[in-house]
């Protein structure tokens, strides 16, 4: 499906569900170094983001992009109290972590070590999201800033009690100093609500050993796990614990962003269980999605 397409759908799904505020949206370690997942929202004008950017490359870069739908400002998100950010050769693994050595020295692409080389040190002030005038209202919160996570969710608990999904980087294998693994990030959500739903991305890499070897194609199917992006949704066994507008605003997070029909269906569904939408708002979306896929009305 085009952008253009999909905006299109967005657009109409937001007028079927007539929720009564923009979709909020919150984006710690916003670096523009990718398409975020949830600018289909964007361009369809049914959400707006707060993004925190503390690189001062990265936040310049993102600078063209201030609208009354994005708007961006140069704060380290974290536990409140002083740190250093580590900038490395490779801006996507910049961090208030240093790299840890051994990882570098484990895995098989030198490149490992190349893109975690620090090239610079900046002090910074972290900022807890619970302390931030900025956040009025959080439904999604994306965040990808290279090992501080847990650090956020510990110190957002109150914004994220209204929250409805988190997507988030998560580590395998620690590629910084004392790093937070998953299990320590799953345990902290699930303990505020939420539960893992799925991995949008996996990544993984031989050893170092491995090295002028010769392995059979398909005999090394699978290298060491690194990290990826997990989505955590509100328990979405339990429409029953959501008002009418949270099942909207999760209704056009689970198609513009997340990309989990089935979830926005399940939504939608409720909201007509409960009379809150008619029927045929219901019969509109499932219509709209078999002409997305090709197939006849």
């Amino acid at each position: 499906m085009s952008e253009a397409a999909r905006a299109r759908r967005i657009e109409t799904l937001r007028g079927l569900l007539a929720p009564a505020r923009l979709t909020e949206i919150v984006d710690v370690g916003a670096n523009p170094t990718e398409l975020p997942l949830y600018m289909p929202l964007i361009d369809a004008k049914a959400a707006r983001v707060t993004g925190f950017e503390p690189q001062p490359a990265a936040f310049e870069a993102l600078g063209p992009r201030q609208t009354t739908h994005e708007r961006y400002l140069p704060y380290a998100v974290g536990d409140g109290q002083p740190g250093t950010l580590h900038i490395c050769r490779k801006d996507g693994f910049t961090s208030l972590l240093e790299p840890e050595p051994l990882t570098q020295t484990y895995l098989w692409r030198p490149r490992w070590s190349r893109m975690t080389t620090v090239m610079d040190t900046i002090p910074v002030e972290t900022r807890r999201m619970d302390d931030m005038d900025e956040i009025d209202a959080l439904d999604l919160l994306k965040i990808d800033i290279q090992g501080g996570e847990l650090a956020v969710f510990q110190n957002g608990r109150e914004k994220l009690g209204g929250a409805l999904a988190v997507v988030t980087e998560v580590a395998f294998m620690p590629l910084y100093k004392d790093q937070p693994l998953l299990d320590q990030q799953m345990g902290e959500l699930l303990a505020q609500g939420f539960l893992l739903h799925s991995f949008r991305t996996v990544v993984d890499a031989a050893l170092y050993d491995a090295q002028g070897l010769h392995v059979p194609r398909g005999a090394h199917k699978h290298g060491q796990l690194i990290d990826g992006d997990a989505i955590f949704l509100r328990d979405p066994r339990r429409m029953e614990a959501f008002s009418d507008e949270q099942l909207k605003h999760y209704a056009l997070l689970a198609d513009g962003a997340l990309d989990l029909q089935d979830l926005a269906a399940r939504c939608l569904t409720e909201l007509v269980r409960r009379e809150a939408i008619p029927a045929a708002a219901l019969d509109a979306y499932r219509q709209m999605l078999r002409e997305s896929e090709g197939q006849p009305a």
